[in-house]
C-alpha cells in the first residue's frame, strides 16, 4: 500500500515533464504580474554559475504541486522569491525538476539559500529556517546511504558471469542490510530528538528505492503514533499532519485484528433472530468467516468449509460465518443453496455492517482463525493453509 504522502514528501517531482515551458510563461505573465501584494515569507539567495534562467517556488500538497513564484537569476546569480501562507509549509525550489531543495517554510520566514547550478540540491547552504537546515540534515544522508546502496548494485551487476557470484551476493546483501540497518537508526533518532518539528514526517515517508520505506506502517507503528501525537497538538489544520492523524487512526485500528491480538467480539443475529456471541464460542479453535450470495468466490470456498467442517468439528472445531447481504431472502437463499451446517449470522447492513469496519474487510472471501483463547492465529487462509493449520492443532 503506497500512501500518498510519500509522493508529497520524498515524490520525484516528475509531473511537471513538457509543462514546464507553458509554467515558465505562466509564472512569468500571471503569477508575477498578478502577484498578491499581501507576503509573509522570502527566499533569496545565489546559484553559482548561473544567471539569466528561471528559478522556481513551489508548494507541495497532498494533491500535487502549485506554483508560488518564479524569478530570473541576475548576472550575479542572484534572486528573490516571496509568497504567503497562513501557516507552515512545504515547498520545493528548483530551476529543473531533475534537482530540487526541499524548503519548510513559515510564515515570517526570511531564507537565504546558497548553492550551485551543477550540483543544484547537494551541498547546498541554508539560513533563517531550522526546519530547512534539518530537512538537509536528513537528504544529506539519505543522498549518502542511496549511493552506498548503489556502489552494492554496481558491484553486483559487475560480478553477474563471475562464478563466485553466490558468495559475493551473499557479502552484498549483508552490506546491504548493515546499510539500511544503520539508515534507520539515524531516522529513528531524528525522528525522537525533532517530534515536535514538521520534518520528522519526512523522516516517517522516507525512501531507499522504490517501494522500499524505510518505516513500516505497521511494524514501526510506534513511530507514527509519535509523531502524530506531537504534531497533531501543534499543528492540528496542517494539511499533512490531519493526513496522518488519519492515517494512524486507520492503522490503529487495523491492528487489532492482527495475528496475535483478541478477536473482538461480536454479536450477531442467526436467521430466527437469536443473538449469538462470538466469545461465547472460547474453548473452540473458530474460524471467523465472512460471505454473500452474490460473491461467487464467497460461495465456492463456502463450498470448501464443508469438508473442513466435518473433518475438524468433532475435534472441537466450529465456524461462525458472517453474511454481507443486504435482504434476509439472498442469505436465507444462500444456505438454502449450501445448506452449511455451522453458526450463520447477519445484520442484513452489507457493506455497512458495522463488522466490516471492526475486521477491516475489504472483500470476499475474508476469514480469521482463532484459537481457543479467542486469540486470532490466522488471517485470509487459504485452503491449503486452513488444512495445514488445523492439522497441527488436531493432530
Amino acid at each position: 500500500m503506497k500512501h500518498i504522502m510519500e509522493k508529497f514528501i520524498f515524490g520525484n517531482f516528475n509531473d511537471l515533464s513538457e509543462t514546464m515551458k507553458f509554467y515558465h510563461i505562466l509564472i512569468v505573465l500571471v503569477i508575477m504580474s498578478c502577484k498578491r501584494e499581501k507576503t509573509n515569507f522570502s527566499v533569496e539567495g545565489e546559484v553559482k554559475d548561473s544567471k539569466n534562467v528561471y528559478i522556481y517556488l513551489y508548494q507541495r500538497s497532498l494533491s500535487g504541486t502549485m506554483p508560488v513564484d518564479s524569478a530570473i537569476i541576475n548576472e550575479k546569480g542572484k534572486f528573490k522569491l516571496k509568497g504567503f501562507s497562513p501557516q507552515p509549509n512545504f515547498y520545493i525550489l528548483f530551476i529543473n525538476k531533475a534537482q530540487y531543495i526541499n524548503l519548510l517554510i513559515h510564515p515570517g520566514d526570511k531564507i537565504n539559500v546558497l548553492t550551485h547550478a551543477g550540483n543544484f540540491n547537494r551541498n547546498y547552504f541554508i539560513e533563517g529556517s531550522k526546519d530547512s537546515r534539518m530537512i538537509l540534515k536528513l537528504v544529506t544522508q539519505q543522498a549518502k546511504t542511496l549511493d552506498r546502496i548503489t556502489e552494492l548494485s554496481i558491484e553486483y551487476e559487475e560480478n553477474l558471469n563471475n562464478p563466485a557470484l553466490p558468495a559475493i551476493k551473499a557479502r552484498l546483501d549483508s552490506a546491504y542490510e548493515k546499510i539500511v540497518y544503520e539508515h534507520k537508526k539515524f531516522s529513528t533518532d531524528f525522528i525522537l530528538e525533532n517530534r515536535g518539528s514538521l520534518v520528522s514526517l519526512m523522516a516517517l515517508y522516507q525512501q531507499l528505492g522504490r517501494n522500499e520505506p524505510v518505516f513500516d506502517y505497521k511494524k514501526d507503528f510506534r513511530y507514527f503514533e509519535i509523531v502524530d501525537s506531537a504534531l497533531f497538538a501543534k499543528f492540528p489544520d496542517v494539511e499533512a499532519v490531519v493526513d496522518l492523524n488519519r492515517k494512524v487512526t486507520q492503522i490503529r485500528e487495523s491492528l487489532k485484528v492482527e495475528i496475535g491480538q483478541p478477536a473482538p467480539d461480536l454479536k450477531l443475529p442467526d436467521v430466527s433472530g437469536k443473538p449469538v456471541v462470538l466469545s461465547s464460542l472460547k474453548g473452540k479453535v473458530v474460524l471467523l468467516s465472512f460471505w454473500a450470495l452474490w460473491s461467487n468466490e464467497s460461495l465456492e470456498d463456502t463450498k470448501y468449509l464443508h469438508d473442513i467442517y466435518r473433518k475438524f468439528q468433532p475435534k472441537g472445531f466450529e465456524i461462525y460465518q458472517i453474511s454481507l447481504d443486504k435482504t434476509k431472502s439472498s442469505w436465507i437463499h444462500a444456505i438454502d443453496s449450501l445448506k452449511p451446517a455451522w453458526i450463520q449470522v447477519s445484520d442484513l447492513a452489507y457493506w455497512n455492517s458495522q463488522v466490516v469496519l471492526t475486521y477491516r474487510i475489504e472483500k470476499l472471501p475474508a476469514n480469521f482463525l482463532i484459537d481457543r483463547e479467542g486469540i486470532i492465529i490466522g488471517k485470509n487462509l487459504n485452503h491449503d493453509e486452513l488444512e495445514e493449520k488445523l492439522n497441527l492443532i488436531f493432530p
